[in-house]
């Protein structure tokens, strides 16, 4: 209903007026995990992350949004001491974000901050690739649990419908809140840690790996279609890391992933050897790479999260209409640290797989059978007011004549 007032009264204002507005950078939260979390309140393998930025980060640096301030001495909550607006908390599953309260916390802001956007990235979580110490976990209440089961061929499907299900549950809770407090919302789909070198670090079996892969991508195609039969879009974040990387049995992707005339090394782990991070040897990682992950060989890099925000920007042009400039390769270069800019032609575009778009990942809302009826009554008074005003206006005329 809050979309379709909003709709309604930008209707009748076009209809009648034909206003413009003076652009300001637009308010954006956050809820979710460590893909939104920012990188300098996080820390792996005991070095920060601060070297590099994720998506949201990237957003906020090159100025299309408002994040609101940081703070340096603590919000007391899983804010850390990133944004004001952004509530994503790494390592959160599905189930901690609904009991860290990050959206009722993130849908209060809309009223109080007046922000008018969000995105929502959460799930990977759920089925962390952790291998707790003394064997194999069997209870899915055990947080480290469900990957190694899955992994190890454990589990039932119906043990795995259930969860999945409720994890999706729990997701269009989250989403809800944000859309019901009158925000423009956009969800992502789940990555998969099987391509990731961490995960075929400690779960070399790529067989195995592809079982767990099958319940993520239920998860994650469940969620598409709940979540936009309900009004919001969702960008298949999942698609795109396979579409990258390829799956766990044929890796590698579909074809080159350049960020201008630079190709991303897809298992380059921040300009270090990961074998030296996993034996913990000294290393000393950087964001002056191509790499496509930071040093853990679990979070993606500054390349790669370049891409990410764009694909949130063209979600919010395409599905609300807005007017973001997509991120261009050099702007992407420039916020690595150092910056590796120096190094683009000044003329290749980004290429994604298969040469895709941004838009082939984003999968649109169904608007909701009352919304549209309402517009198409609205849009239908327009036009009727419209012609009753040159109807007048051409009557004054004749009477002057």
């Amino acid at each position: 209903m809050n979309r379709a007032r909003i709709a309604i009264a930008l209707l009748i204002s076009v209809s009648l007026t034909g206003f413009s507005q003076a652009q300001t950078t637009p308010k954006m939260g956050a809820i979710g995990d460590s893909l939104l979390d920012e990188h300098f309140d996080q820390s792996e393998v005991g070095v920060n992350l601060g070297y590099s930025k994720n998506a949201f980060e990237i957003l906020v640096d090159t100025g299309r949004i408002d994040a609101g301030s940081t703070n340096p001495g603590g919000w007391g909550d899983t804010r850390g001491t990133g944004y004001e607006y952004n509530w994503a908390l790494a390592g959160s599953t599905t189930q901690s974000l609904i009991d860290d309260g990050q959206h009722t916390n993130l849908a209060a802001q809309a009223s109080t901050e007046g922000i008018g956007k969000a995105v929502l990235i959460v799930g990977s979580n759920d089925l962390f690739p952790w291998a707790p110490p003394g064997g194999v976990v069997t209870n899915l209440a055990d947080s480290s649990g469900p990957y190694q089961s899955i992994y190890s061929n454990l589990l039932d499907q119906g043990t795995i419908n259930g969860f999945a299900n409720a994890a999706v549950s729990r997701v269009i809770v989250a989403a809800g809140a944000l859309r019901d407090a009158g925000m423009d919302v956009v969800v992502a789909t789940a990555p998969e840690y099987g391509i990731t070198p961490f995960a075929q670090a400690f779960y070399p079996d790529a067989a195995r790996r592809e079982l767990v892969d099958d319940v993520m991508q239920q998860y994650n195609e469940n969620a598409k279609t709940a979540l936009t039969q309900q009004g919001i879009p969702v960008v298949d974040l999942y698609q795109l890391t396979k579409d990258i990387w390829g799956d766990n049995t044929s890796p590698n992707g579909n074809g080159d992933f350049m960020v201008g005339n630079l190709e991303v090394n897809k298992l380059g782990t921040g300009g270090v050897d990961y074998s030296d991070v996993l034996a913990g040897d000294p290393f000393v990682p950087t964001d002056a790479t191509t790499d496509a992950f930071v040093h853990d060989g679990i979070h993606p890099s500054t390349l790669v999260n370049g891409v990410f925000a764009n694909l949130f920007l063209e979600a919010f042009n395409q599905e609300y209409g807005d007017s973001f400039q997509l991120l261009t390769a050099e702007e992407i270069l420039a916020q690595t640290t150092p910056s590796i800019a120096g190094q683009y032609d000044g003329t290749s575009p980004i290429v994604l797989p298969d040469n895709a778009t941004y838009s082939s990942y984003i999968a649109s809302a169904v608007p909701e059978p009352g919304t549209c009826l309402l517009l198409a009554v609205v849009a239908g008074w327009g036009y009727r007011r419209r012609d009753t005003i040159l109807a007048r206006a051409s009557s004054r005329s004749m009477t002057k004549q």
